[in-house]
């Protein structure tokens, strides 16, 4: 997967960026496409001297300062801008590592960015490199020109520099941005909470909110596909069975699904609200405190099952990217926040194992909700493997330590699943699921 999403490109190239072919690269002549503030065309392979690999340099950072876009090298253009030809450059791996080392050295800080290889049908070191820029949350990206930074963006077809009162304000926007995506991660959380029976059901909550927004259409065929992809499935990492979806709707400006039966009442084992800019929020069930058979010692005290809690994070982190990235076509970084809902100084939350019998981990308990946040690459959210786990395993940690407890005991931040320490009843689907997907199984317990 590469980091760009782009609704314009992607019709303009009639396939998604990391799906381009080279019939589809020729079809830019014949259809005389224009450059753009997110589209620039390239005859040939930039060169070596320093004003080329300087221009390489500024023009990643420009689509990066901007709105992102796509550089294609084998396509020439005439005097209206227009892809004219598509003679094509030669293709080789130390190309794309020459144009990365470039970038790297004089880019500053370095943005994300792919160098797609697309060969041609007859001769495969022949064809077009493409390169992919993702608008960046961390504009400004300097480049070093005559021993001063300058800080190019786009502006139409062209590339400019920023003024030095525009540089103070994309450096502004940068802190602010950052703040902002902590904000409403915030905000989704608390939206979501009041959609949950917190009176006898305690929550994991996970929420996602991508550095640089999607979108899509939210109609009637986005709520059928929604609800023909979400409903009576488990969402949890390892499926248990009993947490299904029985309803999906729409919110304003959002997709919403949980468990119950009808419209009526709150949620009191699953429940989720989906954005149109990718964002979202999901809660799934830790402790039903007692809900069948109540005494005092479950109305006064949560507790968090360990499995339990990093399940519901492994699940909520997959579905939430896989709405970003698949439904949204949000890429990039996300800022995410996991927590604990409900917990006060009224019902306190302790951590527990109930693998043989139930004991206590860590050696506190919390009268707040524990919480844990971090960002991470989208793509590695989307789907299970190893840089899921450590996502995963990085908040689960998070959240373990407000109890205590080192770290949560099913993964590992090297992406790698402990087996021993999930239920036993479990452990052959956990190693199923892990098994298919290439995840490492350890065998390892902690001491």
């Amino acid at each position: 997967m590469v980091a760009l999403r782009s609704r314009r490109l992607e019709r303009l190239f009639a396939s998604r960026i990391d799906s381009v072919s080279y019939a589809q690269v020729v079809a830019l002549v014949d259809s005389q496409v224009t450059e753009h503030y997110d589209l620039d065309f390239k005859r040939g392979l930039y060169g070596n001297k320093d004003s080329d690999r300087r221009d390489l340099a500024g023009d990643v950072a420009a689509m990066a300062n901007t709105a992102g876009g796509i550089i294609v090298l084998g396509v020439d253009e005439d005097d209206q801008a227009r892809a004219c030809s598509a003679p094509g450059v030669a293709l080789s791996d130390n190309e794309v590592g020459r144009i990365r080392q470039i970038v790297s050295s004089l880019v500053s800080p370095l943005p994300p960015f792919d160098v797609l290889r697309i060969e041609s049908p007859e001769q495969d070191d022949q064809g077009f490199f493409l390169i992919a820029v993702p608008r960046s949350p961390n504009a400004p990206h300097a480049v070093l020109v005559n021993n001063a930074l300058r800080f190019p963006r786009r502006n139409g077809a062209t590339t400019t520099y920023l003024s030095e009162p525009e540089v103070a304000t994309a450096y502004r926007n940068r802190f602010t941005g950052m703040q902002s995506r902590l904000d409403e991660a915030v905000q989704y959380e608390a939206d979501l909470i009041q959609r949950l029976d917190t009176s006898a059901t305690t929550f994991a909550v996970v929420t996602l909110v991508p550095d640089v927004p999607g979108s899509f259409t939210l109609d009637t065929k986005a709520l059928k596909e929604f609800k023909d992809g979400v409903l009576h499935k488990d969402p949890l990492g390892v499926q248990l069975g009993h947490t299904v979806w029985y309803r999906a709707s729409v919110g304003s400006g959002r997709l919403v699904a949980d468990d119950r039966m009808s419209g009526k009442g709150l949620a009191t084992r699953l429940a989720c609200e989906l954005y149109e800019s990718g964002a979202g929020s999901f809660a799934a069930i830790l402790d039903d405190r007692g809900r069948m058979t109540p005494s005092a010692e479950h109305s006064s005290m949560s507790s968090v099952d360990d499995v339990h809690l990093f399940n519901a994070l492994w699940g909520g982190l997959r579905f939430l990217a896989n709405h970003a990235r698949d439904r949204a076509a949000a890429g990039g970084n996300a800022t995410v926040r996991a927590s604990i809902w409900p917990v006060t100084a009224e019902l306190q939350a302790r951590l527990v194992q109930t693998r043989v019998f139930q004991d206590q981990l860590g050696d506190q308990q919390t009268d707040r909700p524990p919480y844990a946040g971090a960002v991470f690459d989208v793509d590695d959210l989307a789907q299970d493997g190893g840089p899921l786990i450590t996502a995963t395993a990085i908040l689960a940690n998070g959240i373990v330590q407000h109890f205590g407890q080192p770290e949560a005991l099913q993964g590992t931040t090297d992406g790698a699943i402990r087996i021993n320490y999930w239920h036993r009843e479990i452990q052959q689907r956990v190693r199923a699921v892990a098994e298919s997907v290439e995840i490492e199984i350890s065998e390892d317990t902690v001491t």
